[in-house]
This record gives C-alpha cells, structure tokens and sequence, in this order.
C-alpha cells in the first residue's frame, strides 16, 4: 500500500516519488531533453482570476503584481484543512489545485467542493474567481528548456476544469462552482455542503443552513468536446465590503509610492 503524498507542492511531489516516465529524448530537429512525469488519477481545482483583462488594463503593473499577491494569499488560507497538492504556477491567470487519493484524499471531488464553498464564502474582497471543477488521468511534470525547468500538470481534467470556469450561467450569482455533471453522481446536497454549526445569542449551538443552491442538468457546447452536460452549485449571498481587491491593491501601490519605496528608473 502506497502511502499518501502530504507535501503541498508539485516539484516536490515528483522529485519525492517513483515516475512514471523518466527518460530522454534526443530528437533531430528539437535536440536533447528529458521526459520526467507521473501520471495519477485526479480532480483539479480551477481559480480563475475574474476579469484578468480589465484589472491589468485598469491597475498599473505594480498595482497588479499586488493584486496578484493578495489572490494567492487568500487562495492559501483555504488550503490549510485539505490534503492536496498546489500548483505553483499560473495556467491561462488561474491557480490550479489538485485533489488525489494520492495525497491523501478519500473523496478528492468532494474535497475540491468544500475548498470551492469556503472561497464563495470567504470572499470578503470581491475576488469573485470563475471556478471549475473535473477529474481525470493527469500527468505531472517537468517542462522547460536546460536553461530552467518547472513543474506543471498536463490533461484533459485541466482544460475542462478551466472550460468549466468560463461557461457558468448568468444570473446575479455571488458564486458558482462549475463541474461536469456526471460528477456529481448519486451524492447528496447535505453530504457536500453540510449546515455549520454556529452560536445563536438567545438559542445556542444551532445549525446554519447552507446558504448554496444545486442546480439542474445543463447541456452546453464545449469547444473541441461538443455537447457536454454541466451542473453548478451557486451562492446568491453577496459580500458587502467597505473596499474591493482592486482598489485596495490600488491603495497599497500609493502607499508605497508616498513612503519614497517605489523608485521609477525608466
């Protein structure tokens, strides 16, 4: 019996446990250059940084590098409780987490969910990242040339997981979590978004409800897969708070440059 990954990244992952494939290639138009993977069976979290375009035409360079930070720190603190593994690396803006029974996982689609639902909930900047969902055969890996190589992760669950993430419905949605609808299986609402415990003044310990909504079966057009048949849950609690990512990404970029830290040489 393997026993569970518990690191929480993917170029320790690989360097830490048997490959799949390690080889080298030597090709006669590309050169030499090694092949090094894992193949594993996994569901990928997709966090898609909402409106990408428009924060980096509205917000400096700087201003968005700041912004960029403060997505990956609040994403973080959602990580703390599950057994996973990050991908520290952007694919398309996005963070990408992967749930696996090789991490440790007994359900890895259900714990995709619960991180998906504390983001929704947690959301108290407005971040509002399009979130996908899917589960497949992926491959991590090495990519790069010899001057440099990183860690990344190949197959179809990416690409759909991210698909997913752009083709959640319309509405005044302050959430959604995206995901193919053979997913969902035969679980129940009440397994996958259970009602907290909270301390009522006058009633004690009582349960809140979710405040999440599951909704029906939705065949879409999904390019290079055709008709493919999705599911969402959605939150409809909208957070109402005093400052929004942007402008507080803004407001730090000004305060540097007000305390002489930002030195312009161009």
């Amino acid at each position: 019996m393997k026993t569970p990954y518990t690191s929480n990244t993917l170029k320790d992952f690989l360097l830490s446990q048997p490959l799949t494939v390690d080889v080298e290639i030597d090709d006669e138009a590309c050169g030499c250059f090694p092949v090094k993977c894992i193949e594993f069976e996994a569901t990928v979290l997709y966090l898609g940084i909402h409106e990408f375009s428009r924060l980096s035409l509205e917000l400096s360079p700087s201003g968005m590098l700041i912004y960029l930070n403060m997505f990956l720190l609040w994403t973080e603190e959602s990580l703390e409780s599950g057994n996973f593994c990050v991908v520290e690396k952007f694919l398309d803006n996005a963070v990408l987490l992967l749930f696996s029974k090789r991490f440790g996982s007994e359900d890895p689609f259900l714990d995709a969910l619960r991180v998906a639902r504390w983001i929704g909930e947690q959301d108290t900047l407005l971040f509002r990242p399009d979130i996908g969902i899917a589960s497949g055969t992926v491959a991590a890996g090495f990519a790069g040339t010899a001057r440099a190589f990183t860690a990344s992760v190949f197959g179809r669950p990416v690409i759909l997981a991210a698909g997913c993430a752009k083709m959640k419905p319309g509405g005044d949605l302050a959430s959604c979590i995206t995901f193919p609808a053979e997913e969902w299986g035969v679980r129940s609402f009440d397994e996958a978004f259970p009602a907290f415990d909270v301390q009522h003044p006058d009633k004690g310990r009582v349960k809140q409800p979710s405040t999440w909504t599951l909704g029906e079966v939705r065949t879409v057009e999904f390019p290079g897969s055709g008709r493919t048949s999705l599911r969402d849950v959605a939150n409809f609690i909208h957070w109402m708070p005093k400052v929004s990512a942007d402008k507080k990404a803004a407001e730090w970029l000004e305060t540097i440059k007000t305390k002489g830290y930002f030195k312009n040489k161009r």
